[in-house]
């Protein structure tokens, strides 16, 4: 699944364009092309051609403003030199005339989502005129936004909707469930013949093991994608989370407690037997006893204020915020579901993120122990991605207040990446390839950490994931173009 995201830069922009075409309902052609295969590729003329990776053949003599990579299912967005811009199949075939709409595309279960979307100035009735108090001009009309949602290839449209600028948006952030549903926008969708079926609305939230979490009246209930009878039902938010210890009461107060609502709570209260299912996923309820605890433990407990659980685990996650800490960090204990309270488990593959997406926990000592700190080092926030397993991109500042980032395996307590370069990018971590940039401003050049050596020896003003730079020509112009981020190969002609 690949989303092809475009840039705002002016250069850009046109790989986000599309039009407003909707009845066709043809299916379109199968590409005579490995799209796999091609990349777009910078001229001198600064035109983009589409290209075959390995030995650079032009595949088509078609010459573009801007190019985006294809999709996994065939389809690219191009740009005329009037900034318009449309979509291509593998063929080279406009599917989608040039037009000023913006366009992303996505794919998912072997299809490709799109979003079109424009802006236009609205004449509005005169009670919502705004009126300027100091005697200015009236703004007699407000900037909307046009957007289209569907199915590129069946041109099924999901959603259309004229909205106020400033109002909700909509993404392609759609989540496949299995190789038939798909959910977005609160709807559960199955896939027959290419197109989109509603199956299920006034879904919050996708769980694992194909669960959802559905509401209605302040209520929630959870189902499984094949159910029509709740697996759940009646299912309430709370802060508040009781357990005994030997016969008393413990109520723990503000559990989870936000700045900001969730739109679902993280402690779901089941009315029927008053069980209580954690977030993230609820997939299991939290003891109601405990049945072995030392006093210490029970102490803790008693000013517990986080409350999740460890999924794919028997244990529940239990956070007291240390006060005394100069950072803003927890201390943990863990339970599991027979009630046996524990100060240390293995590290399971889980992560807890504040609401910002800052990692919690594992924590820093959990991650980097205090004895490794032999320099007296400070930390800053911890960052760890899908696919980095036991690797973490840790920020430092030493006793000279210099602020450096390195990789730090926490499994072999070794540094990967040594703590001296400024910013560290994951471009690919199944391939294990990184964007160093050593100094505040500096050039980003590529690493293979797999096999410790340097990418090539460019260096770039940025770099993306899939492969798209920018380069500096001189102070006023700046030139964007795709390399191979495993070999530093790059598609422009020099």
């Amino acid at each position: 699944m690949k989303t092809v995201l475009l840039s705002v830069l002016c250069i850009l922009t046109a790989m986000t364009a599309c039009t407003e075409e909707k009845t066709d309902g043809l299916p379109l052609l199968l590409s005579q092309w490995n799209t796999t295969s091609i990349i777009p590729f910078l001229t001198k003329q600064n035109k983009y051609i589409y290209v075959d990776k390995s030995t650079l053949k032009p595949r088509s003599n078609q010459q573009f403003r801007s190019a985006s990579p294809y999709t996994s299912t065939g389809f690219a967005v191009v740009e005329n030199e009037k900034n318009e811009s449309a979509i291509i199949d593998g063929n080279g075939k406009i599917v989608v005339d040039f037009s000023q709409h913006e366009i992303r595309l996505h794919t998912i279960n072997g299809l490709t989502l799109y979003k079109k979307q424009s802006e236009y100035e609205k004449k509005m009735p005169f009670w919502q005129w705004e009126w300027n108090i100091l005697g200015g001009a009236i703004k007699k009309e407000q900037t909307y936004r046009k957007i289209e949602i569907g199915v590129l290839e069946t041109k099924q449209v999901l959603l259309q909707k004229d909205l106020p600028y400033l109002d909700e948006s909509y993404y392609l952030n759609f989540t496949p469930v299995d190789e038939n549903h798909v959910f977005w926008n609160g709807t559960l969708y199955k896939i027959k013949k290419n197109r989109f079926h509603k199956m299920e609305g006034n879904i919050v939230e996708l769980l694992e093991n194909k669960r959802m979490l559905k509401t209605s009246n302040g209520s929630f209930s959870m189902y499984g994608i094949h159910q029509n009878k709740a697996l759940l039902h009646g299912l309430k938010g709370s802060e508040t989370l009781s357990i005994t210890f030997k016969g008393t009461n413990l109520v723990l107060h503000e559990i989870n407690k936000e700045r900001y609502e969730p739109q679902v709570p993280k402690l779901l209260v089941d009315s029927k037997n008053n069980n209580v299912y954690p977030f993230p996923q609820y997939e299991k309820a939290f003891p109601k006893e405990i049945t072995k605890a030392t006093s210490t433990q029970i102490d803790f407990i008693k000013k517990t204020s986080l409350v999740y659980s460890i999924t794919n685990s028997p244990y529940f996650l239990l956070g007291v915020f240390n006060y005394d800490s100069d950072v803003w960090a927890f201390d943990w204990r863990y339970i599991d579901t027979l009630g046996q309270v524990e100060d240390h488990i293995d590290l399971y593959n889980f992560k807890v993120l504040d609401q910002v997406g800052n990692l919690v926990w594992p924590d820093r000592k959990m991650i980097f122990p205090d004895h490794y700190n032999v320099e007296g080092w400070k930390f800053g926030k911890i960052a760890g991605y899908e696919g980095m397993n036991d690797r973490f991109l840790i920020p430092i500042e030493n006793k000279e207040q210099q602020r450096t980032m390195g990789l730090w395996n926490s499994k072999n307590h070794t540094w990967e990446i040594a703590p001296a370069y400024h910013k560290i990018l994951l471009l690919d971590s199944e391939k294990d390839i990184y964007a160093l940039q050593k100094e505040n401003d500096g050039l980003y050049t590529l690493y293979d950490n797999k096999h410790k050596r340097d990418i090539g020896s460019t260096g770039y003003q940025s770099i993306n994931s899939d492969g798209l730079v920018s380069c500096k020509l001189d102070a006023q112009h700046t030139i964007y173009y795709y390399i191979d981020i495993s070999s530093g190969l790059e598609y422009r002609e020099k």
